[in-house]
């Protein structure tokens, strides 16, 4: 082999190696669960028919769905989930502890010192969300985070 044929032969091979690094990730046959009939945001997906499809996602996508049931309990539907399609997990979120309207108890916490007080709670939120209450007894509007037992913990 000359060494006119050598380099492009190398040159060749070398851009066949860049190009296969810029090709994007192969599509795999993947198995999914999809809801049976209609899921209105809000209402709980654990329980409701699920059943397996398959799906061709391409390999770095596959962890942004669901896959098995485990990862639909305890969850609501963010928004409108459809029959026959794939739930991303983003459609999900845990459900809510605090209902928007409902009395709260506020907890204040720093150090060993703990302040309760009574709000009602200005919007719906799950455990660990960020949440605005109205203290029931100065009137002033606060943030906390809604906790599972109920409870909105402020600052501290």
């Amino acid at each position: 082999m000359t060494r006119l044929a050598s380099l492009l032969c190398r040159a060749g091979l070398a851009a066949i190696g860049l190009a296969s690094l810029a090709a994007p990730a192969a599509a795999d046959e993947i198995g999914m669960l999809v809801p049976s009939a209609i899921v209105y945001p809000g209402q709980v997906v654990e329980g409701r028919p699920l059943q397996p499809r398959d799906f061709r996602v391409n390999a770095d996508m596959v962890g942004e769905y669901v896959l098995d049931a485990s990862q639909v309990e305890g969850k609501v539907a963010r928004r409108t989930l459809l029959p026959g399609k794939p739930i991303r997990l983003s459609d999900l979120k845990g459900a809510d502890v605090v209902s928007a309207g409902a009395p709260v108890t506020l907890v204040y916490r720093e150090g060993g010192m703990v302040i309760t007080g009574l709000g009602t709670s200005l919007q719906s939120a799950g455990d660990g969300e960020t949440i605005r209450a109205k203290n029931v007894d100065s009137g002033l509007i606060v943030s906390g985070i809604a906790r599972a037992d109920g409870s909105v913990e402020i600052g501290g």
